[in-house]
C-alpha cells in the first residue's frame, strides 16, 4: 500500500520531470507540445489536490478574490512556465532577469499558499 501512496503523492512531480526532460533534450515540436501537456496535467493534478485537501475551506468560501478563481489558482504555474520559456527563447540578460523574478514569484506564491492551506486553525 505504501508503494501506491508514494506513486500517488509524486505523480505530478514525475509529470513535471518528464516535461523538463522533453524540453531540454528534444527539439521537435510534437515533443514540445507533449511537454506542455505533461506540465499542464501536473498543474491540474496539484491544484485539484490542493482544493480537496484545504484546511481553510470555510475561510476560502467567504473570501472574494479580485481575480477569477482559475487565474488565482494557476498563477504560480503560469509564472514558472513563462520563466522557462524566457530562459529557453532569449539569451539577453534582461530577459533572464525577468525569468528569475518570475521564478521567485512562483516559488513565493506556492510556499505562501502551502502555509496558508496546511496550517492548523488557531484557537485564538
Amino acid at each position: 500500500m505504501k508503494y501506491y501512496q508514494f506513486v500517488y503523492d509524486n505523480f505530478p512531480y514525475l509529470l513535471f520531470a518528464l516535461s523538463g526532460y522533453l524540453l531540454l533534450f528534444h527539439d521537435l515540436w510534437p515533443l514540445r507540445l507533449s511537454a506542455a501537456m505533461f506540465y499542464g496535467i501536473g498543474c491540474i493534478v496539484l491544484v485539484s489536490r490542493s482544493a480537496t485537501a484545504r484546511l481553510d475551506a470555510e475561510k476560502h468560501l467567504k473570501m472574494k478574490h479580485r481575480v477569477p478563481e482559475v487565474v488565482y489558482e494557476y498563477a504560480p504555474y503560469w509564472y514558472a512556465a513563462t520563466a522557462v520559456f524566457l530562459l529557453m527563447a532569449f539569451e539577453m540578460p534582461i530577459m533572464q532577469f525577468v525569468a528569475f523574478i518570475l521564478i521567485v514569484l512562483a516559488i513565493r506564491n506556492l510556499i505562501l499558499r502551502h502555509n496558508n492551506r496546511t496550517k492548523a486553525p488557531s484557537k485564538f
